[in-house]
């Protein structure tokens, strides 16, 4: 289990340090909150202690009947210490060396990672000294989260806000994972393509692209420099990944092939139409130039896996999905053989709480080597993590 220690400081955002340790404790991490006394003003530790399941630290005489020396003992046991919010006079704090709460007091025998997220106002964050106090704490490791731009609690506009909870979050969890594979070059296909009729229609499918998006950002967190080519979804691009939008096959297969010969690894997670129509219009047809009924002649898009596997390199590791009406094993081992996959993924798109838009899965993992691993109704971002330790296990950890 994870173990993360979250500072909180005096700041009106630090109601939004309430959100993180829930979002933190929704994903199996242990946090242990320390507050100044001015940050009690803004969210009573009771609060933290609800949400957190764990006392929170205020004094650092609080307890002198305690046999250990328990800032010491936390850093020991520790995995990450964030600061959120951070405010300027915490900031010039630390900076400056001066210890006058347990929180300040953890930061100084805190020897592993520090994650800092000032909140405050604009022309605070900008001044001069405020500024040298970061490039400070920078120059001896600390790592910064550039704080947001908007409204802010005086009325004013500009940056300084603390970041929402979920990239906080994000960011935790990324600095928190073990990077297996660092210094591997991914690839991760994801969400529908479009293959267009006119300008304003076009033949689809309603994928919602959430798989493989996890499956970058995963892929991110352990490690990997990640080339995201997605259909349009309603994600926003991923930070730390590179990320290509496409709308077409066509597009896809020109983005992989550009990056291919560089990449270890390729997950080929995207919907792709298998049908395109035979002929594009530019514009839009209108109504009154089609009868009753209108005939739409298809053709097949390209088979993206099958014309990259014929270049497939020694070493590299292929992944393809198999979306089926049914769960055919044949079928989907049949693919694994012929687009010469090390890995696919089966589903059936058919199951009511797995396959297209839902929030979960259930999928047959079949690898080259003929081992068949099967998952229950798992949320898809847990499948994602299913699927690239099993690529770590199955060769990287091998290679390396």
């Amino acid at each position: 289990m994870k173990k993360i220690v979250l500072g909180v400081s005096a700041s009106i955002s630090a109601y939004k340090a309430v959100e993180i340790v829930r979002l933190l404790k929704k994903k199996g991490v242990w946090v242990k909150v320390l507050m100044t006394k001015d940050a009690t003003r803004f969210v009573s530790p009771l609060t933290f202690e609800v949400v957190s399941e764990e006392k929170v630290i205020v004094d650092q005489f609080e307890d002198a009947n305690n046999r250990e020396v328990e800032h010491i003992k936390l850093a020991r046991e520790a995995d990450l210490f964030l600061i959120a919010p951070a405010s300027l006079d915490l900031i010039g704090k630390l900076s400056t060396g001066i210890a006058d709460s347990f929180l300040s007091l953890f930061f100084f025998a805190f020897e592993k990672k520090v994650l800092i997220a000032p909140a405050m106002n604009s022309s605070m964050f900008k001044h001069p000294v405020n500024q040298r106090n970061i490039e400070s704490l920078k120059e001896i490791g600390v790592e910064f989260l550039e704080p947001d731009s908007g409204s802010l609690a005086c009325g004013e506009e500009g940056i300084g806000r603390l970041p929402e909870p979920e990239f906080i979050v994000e960011r935790v969890i990324f600095e928190t994972e073990e990077k297996f594979f660092s210094g591997k070059k991914i690839i991760v296909t994801g969400g529908p393509t479009r293959e267009k009729l006119d300008d304003f229609r076009f033949i689809s499918n309603p994928s919602s692209g959430k798989t493989g998006y996890y499956l970058a950002k995963k892929a991110r967190d352990f490690g990997g420099e990640v080339l995201f080519i997605s259909g349009k979804t309603c994600f926003n691009s991923l930070w730390g990944v590179n990320y290509v939008e496409i709308e077409s096959a066509e597009e896809m297969k020109r983005e992989v092939k550009k990056g291919i010969s560089n990449a270890d690894i390729l997950i080929m997670s995207a919907a792709v139409a298998d049908f395109k129509p035979s002929e594009y219009r530019r514009g839009k047809i209108k109504k009154d130039e089609v009868s009753s009924s209108m005939e739409i002649k298809l053709e097949r898009t390209p088979d993206i896996l099958k014309e990259i596997s014929g270049d497939k390199k020694k070493g590299q590791i292929f992944v393809g999905f198999s979306a089926q009406d049914n769960k055919k094993v044949e079928e989907a081992e049949r693919k694994l053989k012929e687009k010469k996959l090390d890995l696919i993924v089966l589903n059936n798109i058919m199951e009511k709480r797995g396959g297209f838009e839902s929030e979960e899965n259930r999928v047959i993992l079949i690898f080259n080597d003929g081992e068949v691993r099967k998952t229950d109704f798992i949320l898809k971002e847990e499948l994602a993590e299913i699927i690239l330790r099993a690529i770590y296990e199955k060769w990287i950890k091998g290679i390396k």
